[in-house]
C-alpha cells in the first residue's frame, strides 16, 4: 500500500505551507490530561471542523472524463499508523474518521488508539483487499481513483490526511499525498514552539488559503481546544 501510495502521489503537484505555532500551553495542559490525549486527535478534531468551515479543503480535483473539482459533502481524515503486525514486524496502515468535527475529543482519541491495537480487518479491510490484488489490477484500481472517482476517492482515501513523526522528535516534511491537503507536526521545542506543515493539491488550493488555514489552525488550537481540554481536566480534578 505504502508502495502504491507513492507512485499514486507522482501524479499529484503538492507544496508545503510551514507555519511556527506556539502550542506550550496546550501542550502542558494535554500532558496533565488524565486520558492521554494525542496529538492526532487535536489536529484531526479541530482540522476537520475547518474543513467543515472551508468547503474548498473538502474539494478534489478530478481529471477524467474532463477536469472539475468534485466538493465532497463532509470531512474524512486519513491518518497514518506504524504498528506491529505478526511476529512483531511492522508496517504502515491507514485508518480513517468521517465527520470527525461532530466528535467529542474523547471518542476520537479511543478511535485512533484502536488503529494501533484492533484487528487490521476491523478498520483497514479495504487497503488489505487492495493488496491482495494483482499488480495491474492495483495499478487500475489507483488510476481510477485518482482520476475518475472523486466521491470514491474522498471515501476510501479520505479528504485530508494526516502523518507526524514528531512524538520521535522528528519532522517529515513533505510525505506523498493523495488527499488534497495533509497535516504534519514536529516536536514541541522547550519555549512551546512546534512546526506545523500543511501540504496541499496545488490544483484545488494556492498558498495564501494555506497559509489562511494554518493561522486559523493555530488559532483554534490555542483557543477552543485548549479551553475543552482545560474543562476536561477542571472535571476529573473535582471527581
Amino acid at each position: 500500500m505504502a508502495i502504491d501510495i507513492a507512485h499514486a502521489a507522482m501524479r499529484v503537484p503538492s507544496f508545503p505551507v510551514h507555519r511556527r505555532m506556539h502550542l506550550g500551553d496546550l501542550e502542558a495542559a494535554r500532558r496533565q490530561s488524565p486520558l492521554k490525549m494525542g496529538w492526532a486527535a487535536l489536529l484531526t478534531s479541530i482540522y476537520s471542523q475547518i474543513s467543515q468551515d472551508i468547503p474548498e479543503l473538502r474539494d478534489i480535483y478530478v481529471e477524467k472524463p474532463f477536469p472539475y473539482l468534485y466538493r465532497h459533502p463532509h470531512p474524512v481524515a486519513s491518518i497514518t499508523i506504524q504498528r506491529k503486525v505478526d511476529r512483531g514486524s511492522e508496517r504502515l496502515v491507514w485508518g480513517r474518521l468521517q465527520n470527525a468535527q461532530q466528535q467529542p475529543l474523547e471518542k476520537i482519541q479511543k478511535e485512533i488508539a484502536g488503529f494501533t491495537t484492533a484487528p487490521l480487518d476491523s478498520f483497514f479491510r479495504d487497503g488489505l483487499a487492495m493488496e491482495r490484488r494483482p499488480r495491474l489490477l492495483r495499478k487500475l484500481t489507483w488510476w481510477i481513483l485518482m482520476q475518475w472517482a472523486g466521491r470514491r476517492r474522498a471515501k476510501h482515501l479520505g479528504t485530508f490526511s494526516l502523518s507526524s513523526l514528531g512524538g520521535w522528535g522528528a519532522m517529515n516534511a513533505h510525505y506523498p499525498l493523495v488527499t488534497t491537503t495533509g497535516l504534519s507536526m514536529g516536536p514541541i521545542q522547550s519555549n512551546g514552539s512546534c512546526e506545523v506543515i500543511l501540504l496541499c493539491d496545488h490544483r484545488v488550493l494556492d498558498g495564501a488559503l494555506a497559509a489562511e488555514v494554518l493561522s486559523l489552525l493555530e488559532n483554534r488550537l490555542q483557543g477552543e481546544v485548549l479551553a475543552a481540554l482545560n474543562r476536561m481536566n477542571e472535571k476529573q480534578d473535582a471527581a
